[in-house]
């Protein structure tokens, strides 16, 4: 697989290098700043337990039934992004379709369907609204943009350049009106040798694998690659039988999982491994790093256990359970939790950051940095509701009940709560 790499992301990993070299300064928080030699600011605020804001216990709008009408039930939902005039636009994997509804939930429209032709979806894994009143779907299995117009009628597509066959690639939506902000995972498996496949496998549970984001115009051409991350190590076993090679596959737990999101000013990339973020400017250089002066909490087995029990979606009996853990102690895992896990602008500037939370684990802490780069609090949100966007002092978002049954929910931001 072939992706240009833009010079942003060699002068950012220098940026990385050089920090404590320049010039600091500690405001009265408690938060250091860093110049480097490049002018570039690494702000790093202090420990806190102050609370941004809280989101309400209740919804102010949901959209979703258990049993009704078809266009109010919803099989997988990957994206929920509210338009310029407030409506929902909601992508439904299950059914390829893509959804809007009104500010009071009312059914607008529908439009996609399943299937490999234009306007149709094989893996449907987002759909964003862009300034001219369109909508931007992206289909992962197909490495396909999809553009309909205010009418859910079909402008176009194309098929994502630079993307090759052994890539995992996931969409994380737009960075600006007219480019999607992409994740490329590079198994670099260049021959079906045993001898080479080992190697491979020795690097990827070393070191992890290469993941690019990278930026793609809606004609699908790349702009350029934001930046380089190591991703998850990957425990590899090979084996021949009858002159048959096959390979297994297993993530090693706690690895980190680099993420990166965009907005119309700028794109936000971390890691995963700390609590860290970069953040570049619309058109790709870097602008300053921001993080938290603390680090993940510390591995135990109770985290391995926990990791063991919840993973799966039927509960493991108790022989299973202690053999997955055995094969896990035998790989290289991390000493720490990963850090952060997924970003979110805000539409006021803010980003929101999200900590990585166990499986089976109850709530979800994100931590709120300021345009100016500063750590503002933190807000606190049900594992059950996964955060979309950020919008008009709302969080918008996913709601899975006991039943397994997903709405969307526009839940209220109070900023004023003990």
């Amino acid at each position: 697989m072939r992706i240009g790499i833009s010079r942003h992301m060699v002068s950012f990993t220098a940026l990385a290098a050089a920090i404590g070299c320049g010039e600091s300064d500690e405001p009265s928080d408690g938060s250091r700043q860093v110049t480097d030699s490049a002018g570039i600011p690494v702000i790093t605020s202090p420990p806190a337990d102050a609370v941004y804001a809280h989101v309400a216990e209740q919804p102010a709008l949901s959209v979703g039934e258990l049993d009704g009408a078809e266009e109010y039930l919803f099989g997988l939902i990957v994206s929920v992004a509210r338009d310029g005039q407030g409506n929902l636009v909601v992508a439904d994997s299950r059914a390829g379709e893509i959804r809007v509804f009104d500010g009071q939930g009312g059914h607008v429209r529908t439009f996609g369907r399943m299937g490999d032709g234009p306007g149709e979806f094989r893996i449907l894994t987002g759909a964003w609204p862009v300034p001219d009143g369109g909508v931007v779907a992206v289909d992962r299995e197909l490495e396909r943009i999809t553009r309909f117009d205010a009418e859910g009628s079909l402008v176009g597509t194309a098929g994502f350049a630079g993307v090759g066959e052994m890539g995992v690639f996931a969409a994380r939506g737009m960075a600006g009106g007219d480019m999607i902000l992409s994740q490329v995972t590079d198994l670099s498996m260049p021959s079906p040798d045993l001898s080479a496949l080992r190697d491979q496998a020795e690097i990827l549970g070393n070191d992890g694998a290469s993941v690019l984001f990278v930026r793609h115009g809606l004609n699908g051409e790349i702009v350029d690659t934001l930046a380089r991350r190591q991703g998850e190590k990957v425990s590899m076993s090979t084996s021949t039988s009858d002159g048959t090679m096959s390979l297994e596959l297993l993530v090693v737990p706690f690895s980190p999982r680099p993420y990166a999101t965009g907005s119309s000013r700028e794109i936000a990339v971390t890691g995963g491994a700390e609590y860290e973020v970069a953040l570049f400017d619309e058109a790709g250089t870097p602008r300053r790093i921001v993080r938290l002066g603390e680090a993940p909490v510390l591995r135990t087995e109770d985290h391995l256990e926990a990791h063991v029990r919840n993973s799966g979606r039927r509960a493991p009996d108790e022989t299973s359970i202690r053999g997955m853990m055995e094969t896990y102690r035998e790989m290289p895992m991390p000493d720490r939790l990963p850090g952060y896990t997924q970003l979110r602008f805000a539409d006021t500037g803010e980003l929101w950051a999200r900590r990585y939370l166990l499986p089976g684990g109850d709530m979800i802490q994100w931590d709120v940095f300021g345009t100016d780069g500063h750590h503002l609090g933190r807000v606190q949100v049900p594992a059950s509701f996964r955060i979309q966007e950020v919008s008009r002092n709302q969080v918008v978002g996913i709601a899975r009940d006991d039943l397994g049954v997903e709405r969307v929910e526009v839940r209220d931001l109070n900023f004023n709560d003990p």
